[in-house]
């Protein structure tokens, strides 16, 4: 099962498309069964993590995104970047559209001389349940 992810939308898929599919079929010739019903309820309650890594450019949940990358435990390569564009905008962002923070980033444990790179240190995890 794949798991795609933007802003707004997660598609669980080709499961349930199979599965519709195979029913459609199934009712054309008459031959659809209960079970064959029921094999969504599988699916829908497998639940599995994503975990999103969000590089903020400050520890301010509204500042700009300096990078990310998403785990899929669904996905046989990790991680998966489907595109060049950050899935939010910002940190905010991701949580209004349901993730949930597991960690904030410590600044205390950053050393913040290179100034170049410090927006890397500001690293937020997330997580996600479909």
């Amino acid at each position: 099962m794949i798991i795609t992810v933007t802003k707004g939308e997660i598609r669980v898929k080709p499961a349930i498309k199979e599965w519709l599919d195979t029913c459609i079929e199934k009712l054309k010739t008459g031959e659809l069964m209960e079970n064959d019903l029921r094999r969504v309820t599988t699916v829908l309650h497998s639940e599995k993590q994503l975990i999103l890594y969000l590089y903020s450019k400050s520890t301010n949940l509204r500042s700009p995104l300096g990078g990310w990358a998403l785990y899929d435990a669904t996905a046989p390569e990790e991680p998966i970047l489907p595109s060049q564009d950050a899935p939010y905008t910002s940190v905010l962002d991701a949580v209004r559209d349901g993730w949930r923070i597991v960690q904030f980033p410590r600044p205390e444990l950053y050393n913040f001389s290179d100034v170049d790179n410090a927006y890397l240190a500001f690293e937020f995890i997330l997580e996600k349940f479909v």
